[in-house]
């Protein structure tokens, strides 16, 4: 999105009577020189918050080439496209770690109340991983679990943020797969 597209949005939305905007964790948003943007949207008093289909993010795909363990089994064969294998402890790590790099990234520019959102990638939202570890849970469960490594470390970093999730699950009754406290559910965009 460029300059004028930026603009554009912001005004868009207070002729529309929004009150938050959530741009992506790697947005240039949140990268250095936007500060007239963030000062723009905080003049007419925007939440500003961060996130969205970013779990692809969280698991760089650049490192498929020598870590392919650490991304989604389908048919018996590793694929880059499209989330990760959630059972792996390395993909989790580096999950983990890129999330406390991004909202380190991002924290300050964001409203008081901070508030993170977690989405798999659209249209994929039940393809995840079918190694055998993660053959146990249903793609809710494995997205979850995502969610809860997410949400573990933005705890860490802020206790009173907030990490949104929807909650794509068909069969809620047996979740096994419990979201940690600092979660919260959103309604399907």
């Amino acid at each position: 999105m460029n300059s004028r597209e930026r603009v554009k949005k912001i005004k868009w939305a207070t002729e529309n009577e929004y009150n938050t905007l959530v741009f992506p964790l790697n947005d240039k948003f949140f990268k250095g020189g936007n500060a007239k943007y963030i000062k723009l949207a905080k003049h007419y008093a925007f939440y500003i918050e961060a996130g969205g289909q970013d779990i692809s993010l969280l698991l760089p795909r650049n490192l498929y080439l020598f870590n392919r363990e650490l991304f989604r089994m389908e048919q018996g064969k590793r694929r880059k496209a499209h989330h990760l294998c959630p059972t792996n402890p390395k993909s989790i790590a580096v999950v983990a770690d890129n999330t406390r790099k991004y909202i380190n990234r991002v924290l300050h520019k964001i409203s008081p109340d901070p508030v993170f959102h977690l989405l798999p990638d659209e249209g994929f939202e039940t393809t995840w991983c079918q190694c055998p570890a993660c053959r146990a849970f249903r793609p809710a469960e494995q997205y979850l679990i995502t969610v809860n490594t997410a949400a573990d470390m933005l705890a860490k970093i802020n206790a009173s943020a907030k990490l949104h999730y929807i909650d794509f699950d068909m069969e809620p009754e047996a979740a096994r797969v419990k979201t940690r406290t600092n979660t919260v559910v959103s309604e399907k965009i």
